[in-house]
């Protein structure tokens, strides 16, 4: 459990507003800032700078909001953790982006329930901000993310580096010749929702080459991996992910890869879980069984 001043400080970083904190809380105002005039004689250092609209986090403040909102989420797992050991299970309760969700993880589950149908699996597929915060509330275990996170706030894994490419219809004039990426700008960009580990690695190599989504003729967000191939299908745009996504398409001739001059982007997936927390030797286990299973699943296809 977490000490109630902590959860005061890190309900007013929420915030930003001390009567806001006072009411989420049920509790005065002054005992709010008599909450985090304690922390500040406690540590000795300054957390807060300022109110209302000049409300601001000092360094330490900033760092402590850190450690404590590490030490909430841990703090919710304990109680789960207990029961797990009293009960004798080992559950797999992780979430997983998209790409990694939908291609990458079903034949190790398979797997895995094969050799021991007693395991209890949950699975969340959602975007990387979404798992992000399901880290942070205790949701989940770990994440195997594909974009971009904040690799000072967890511990991680690599679990592979992947190839991230150019698609289209085998019918785009695109599809026959090697491109200069600025040639593809007038096209029309089908790509993922805000969010999505897909798109926000499309929009960094982009940036690396100071262009941006917004250059393209046209852009269609679409939530769904098996609508956006079918719309590349039919050649109403060009996208772009991870070829794990797409190599079965591509190999039956649905769709081609796009020849892109200087774009030999790869990205890592990762494995993500939150810094010292009380069963990481059961998340990082996981980590190994995913490996070798992966490993193996490779070699044999």
């Amino acid at each position: 459990m977490l000490d109630n001043r902590l959860q005061t400080f890190l309900t007013l970083c929420e915030t930003c507003n001390y009567t806001r904190t006072a009411e989420k809380l049920n509790m005065t105002q002054p005992a709010v800032s008599q909450h985090i005039q304690f922390l500040e004689n406690y540590y000795q250092v300054v957390l807060i700078s300022g109110k209302g609209k000049n409300f601001s986090l000092t360094e330490e403040g900033k760092a402590l909001q850190q450690y404590v909102r590490t030490l909430k989420a841990n703090s919710e797992r304990i109680l789960p953790l207990l029961h797990r050991i009293k009960n004798q299970v080992k559950p797999l309760n992780f979430g997983a982006t998209l790409t990694i969700g939908e291609y990458m993880i079903p034949p190790i589950l398979y797997q895995i329930f094969k050799e021991d149908p007693e395991t209890k699996i949950s699975m969340f597929v959602e975007n990387t901000h979404v798992l992000q915060k399901m880290l942070w509330e205790g949701k989940i275990d770990f994440a195997l993310l594909e974009g971009h996170f904040n690799q000072n706030q967890f511990e991680f894994k690599v679990i592979s580096n992947e190839a991230f490419i150019g698609v289209c219809s085998p019918e785009n004039k695109v599809s026959s010749e090697t491109n200069v990426l600025e040639e593809l700008l007038e096209q029309t960009l089908i790509l993922r929702e805000p969010g999505s580990g897909t798109r926000d690695i499309l929009e960094q190599a982009l940036y690396n080459q100071n262009l941006s989504i917004n250059d393209f003729k046209r852009k269609i967000e679409i939530g769904n991996m098996n609508a956006i191939k079918e719309l590349c299908h039919r050649n109403i745009g060009i996208t772009f992910m991870y070829r794990e996504a797409i190599k079965k398409e591509i190999s039956q001739g649905y769709l081609r890869e796009i020849s892109i001059q200087n774009f030999n982007i790869s990205h890592p997936f990762s494995f993500v879980y939150l810094k010292n927390c009380p069963d990481k030797s059961q998340i990082e286990y996981w980590f190994e069984r995913i490996i070798y299973l992966r490993d193996s699943f490779m070699s044999h296809q």
